[in-house]
């Protein structure tokens, strides 16, 4: 799946510990693309419970939990189009739960 990623998460990420980023960079390649590639967007399979994939809000923004213990690891996203119809990844914010007050 295509993905892009806003200012705020590049400046969220940037922000991070290196040890933090690899985390979530391990689990972004061994849980969640998987999940995409199997289908999770679509509800089947559904997503892998360690990611705790929600909506934010009733909104279209989802939240991923990468890391339940220190550091309390989240990031949020949601899907756009792009110009030839193909879903899109955006990446949102990424950091710990704070970053629901501006998901």
């Amino acid at each position: 799946m295509k993905h892009r990623s806003l200012e705020s998460f590049r400046a969220d990420f940037g922000r991070l510990p290196a040890e933090h980023r690899a985390t979530f960079l391990h689990i972004l390649s061994a849980y969640f693309l998987p999940a995409i590639a199997l289908g999770s967007f679509a509800g089947s399979p559904p997503w892998p419970p360690r990611l705790r994939v929600h909506r934010v809000s009733n909104s279209e923004i989802y939240s991923l939990t990468w890391n339940f213990s220190s550091p309390d690891g989240r990031a949020t996203f949601h899907l756009e189009k792009t110009a030839a119809g193909e879903p899109m990844l955006v990446w949102r914010r990424i950091g710990d739960h704070a970053i629901y007050r501006r998901p």
